[in-house]
C-alpha cells in the first residue's frame, strides 16, 4: 500500500505540473481571473521583461513583441492581452509567433501564452486597432521556475495613439504640446507644458514604438529647438516619429516627419 500511495502522489504532482501551464485568463487585466500564470503559486521578484510594445502606436500597424527573462529560471508560462485603457475592452489583434499560442476565454477572448512551458524567450504580434481608441494597455503575468514555487512577474505597459489627441476629445488637464514644423529637415521647435510640480518626460518614438531620443524638459514653458539626434548622438534616419509628453499621469502625442 505504501508503494502504491507514493506512486499515486508522484503521478498527481506530475499531472499538476503539466496541467498548470495551460491555465488561461490570468493576465491581470481588469475582469480576468487574476494575475497568476501558474495556479496562483510563487512570490514576487520575477525577471520577465516585455520588449517591442510601442510607446506610441500607429493605426493598423503590426508590432512584434518579445517576452524574455533577465535572470533566474526560464519562463514556466505567462498570460497576456491588450485592452483599452478606458473601458478595458480587448483592442487590436494578437497573433501567435515563436513559441507562443493564442487562447480564447470568457474573460480574455484574445490572449497569448507559451505554446510549451519553460522557455527563455518567445514572440507574438499585436496589430493595433484600425481606429483611434485612445491609450491601450498591455497586461502580462508570468511565472518562472517550477509550477508550485518560483517568482511571478506582473507587467502593465501603456501605448498612446500616434495621431495624438483629435479634435473634440478631452485634452489632458494641464498638458500642452505643439511641434513646428511637422515636416522637418533640421531642428524641430517643441513647446511643451505640464502642471506645476508634476514629474514630466518628453520622448521621441520611432514607427516601431522604440524610444529614439529623450529630451530634457525646460524649467519654464520656453520653446525647445531640438536637433533631431538619437540617443547615440547621431542624426535620426528619415521617417515618421512621434513626440510623447507624459506628466501628471496623462499623455499627449504629436507626429512629425523627418526628411
Amino acid at each position: 500500500m505504501k508503494r502504491f500511495h507514493t506512486a499515486g502522489v508522484l503521478a498527481l504532482l506530475a499531472a499538476v505540473a503539466i496541467a498548470e501551464p495551460t491555465y488561461t485568463g490570468y493576465s491581470g487585466a481588469p475582469g480576468t481571473s487574476g494575475s497568476c500564470a501558474s495556479s496562483c503559486h510563487g512570490s514576487t521578484g520575477g525577471t520577465i521583461e516585455v520588449v517591442g510594445f510601442p510607446a506610441a502606436y500607429e493605426l493598423s500597424q503590426t508590432y512584434v513583441i518579445s517576452v524574455v527573462h533577465r535572470g533566474g529560471s526560464s519562463i514556466n508560462n505567462f498570460n497576456a492581452s491588450v485592452r483599452t485603457a478606458a473601458g478595458s475592452h480587448t483592442t487590436g489583434t494578437i497573433t501567435a509567433g515563436y513559441r507562443t499560442a493564442t487562447y480564447n476565454t470568457g474573460t480574455e477572448p484574445n490572449g497569448v501564452h507559451l505554446s510549451s512551458s519553460n522557455q527563455d524567450s518567445c514572440t507574438f504580434s499585436w496589430q493595433a486597432p484600425d481606429s483611434t481608441v485612445g491609450d491601450v494597455n498591455l497586461y502580462l503575468a508570468g511565472h518562472q521556475g517550477s509550477s508550485m514555487s518560483g517568482p511571478n512577474t506582473e507587467v502593465v505597459l501603456t501605448s498612446s495613439p500616434m495621431t495624438g489627441i483629435s479634435e473634440g476629445t478631452r485634452l489632458p488637464a494641464g498638458l500642452a504640446l505643439t511641434l513646428m514644423p511637422t515636416v522637418a529637415a533640421g531642428p524641430v521647435v517643441i513647446r511643451a507644458s505640464t502642471p506645476p510640480g508634476s514629474r514630466s518626460t518628453l520622448r521621441v518614438v520611432d514607427q516601431c514604438g522604440r524610444v529614439a531620443a529623450r529630451i530634457d524638459m525646460p524649467e519654464s514653458s520656453q520653446p525647445i529647438a531640438w536637433q533631431p539626434l538619437g540617443r547615440d548622438g547621431k542624426r535620426l534616419a528619415a521617417g515618421t516619429y512621434v513626440v510623447v509628453l507624459q506628466g501628471n499621469g496623462e499623455r499627449l502625442a504629436r507626429k512629425f516627419v523627418l526628411k
